[in-house]
């Protein structure tokens, strides 16, 4: 009998778990994250405002058979503030598909959204593969989910060889290759002196900057300076990266490192943060060459960021980003269906 509980394990069991049930279902269709144990380490399992609230998973006895999951933040539509949750990792093992266990899973994620006053849960749906399981399965639940629109990356290409290789779409492959002709390997900044890593006395300035975020958007993360602490260092999984000037921090990046499957797998760059503040559009420029010049040093062979309004166009184009199409939907599962999301229409999130 599948019954819905609280997640048990740890993160090498999850990872592992959603590895082999993504792999199996979409390698050679589509681009494929790897999330391994660090990451989910990072991302769900380590101690956090909600804990494991929204870490619902099935099982079959003993047996991990499904997992729908979310951590807790805090928004602000316009001027009001309320609890939510951003994730999905919708998994259900292909042995126990077309059996209702994912209904189960947003049953009861419902239910503790419900409890604990979180009024939905955003993620998002791939629609660039016909394969791409997620959309369909939400859109099952017309009374809950709203489509927020389609949302793209910016890409910045390293090794141009390298991602013509890896990407499985000819199209892709030969643009990669174009770029190779405009685009640096690695980027230099003018001014190094200037970009520092993060330190934690730099929180507070961080925060304030990450704040300023929500200026030109209609709902984003309010971030609390416990929530961005663990999203800017944690166990040498995020990078951050900090301008200063005079002493002062200006402005920050913040990436972390993973792997992505295509037709073999690639090591890549993704940026969950960009505050410039009032930095001039120079500073900014050295801000993201010296970034892309440490991601290169890591081994990275392209970079990713969301394509949102709350990160500047000019300092993307003028450091060599390129804008890919919008292949994803952002996805709203309100639990609670009388939460009105009028307006919501430029974001602040990242990508998850």
């Amino acid at each position: 009998m599948i019954e819905t509980r609280t997640y048990e394990g740890g993160a090498a069991e999850l990872g592992q778990f959603a590895q082999r049930v993504w792999r199996g279902t979409y390698e050679g269709r589509m681009m494929l994250p790897v999330w391994d144990d660090q990451y989910f380490d990072w991302q769900l399992l380590s101690d956090r405002p909600g804990g494991r609230n929204y870490l619902v998973a099935a099982y079959d006895g003993t047996k991990l058979v499904g997992s729908l999951l979310g951590e807790q933040f805090r928004f602000r539509l316009h001027d009001r503030e309320f609890d939510a949750t951003m994730g999905s990792w919708l998994t259900v093992d292909p042995e126990y598909r077309r059996q209702g266990v994912g209904t189960l899973l947003f049953e009861e994620q419902r239910r503790r959204h419900l409890e604990h006053n979180a009024v939905f849960h955003l993620g998002y749906g791939y629609v660039g593969a016909a394969d791409s399981l997620g959309p369909r399965f939400w859109q099952s639940f017309p009374a809950n989910t709203v489509n927020l629109g389609k949302v793209g990356f910016w890409t910045r290409v390293f090794d141009h060889k390298a991602v013509s290789k890896w990407d499985l779409a000819l199209r892709d492959r030969l643009g990669a290759r174009m770029m190779g002709f405009f685009q640096s390997h690695r980027p230099e900044p003018s001014n190094p002196a200037a970009v520092r890593p993060y330190r934690p006395a730099d929180l507070p300035a961080c925060l304030k900057l990450s704040h300023g975020l929500l200026d030109n958007v209609d709902m984003g993360y309010v971030w609390s300076e416990e929530r961005l602490a663990h999203q800017l260092s944690y166990q040498g999984r995020p990078r951050t990266l900090v301008a200063e000037e005079n002493g002062q921090v200006t402005g920050f990046i913040n990436y972390y490192l993973m792997d992505f499957i295509g037709r073999h797998p690639i090591h890549a760059a993704m940026v969950d943060l960009l505050a410039f503040g009032t930095m001039p559009l120079a500073a900014r420029i050295n801000l993201l060459q010296a970034a892309m010049a440490q991601m290169v040093d890591e081994g990275a062979k392209l970079a990713l960021m969301l394509r949102l309004p709350c990160y500047p166009w000019w300092p993307m184009m003028r450091t060599g980003w390129v804008a890919l199409p919008r292949d994803f939907y952002m996805i709203c599962v309100r639990m609670d269906t009388s939460f009105p999301l009028d307006g919501a229409k430029k974001m602040h999130l990242h990508w998850r």
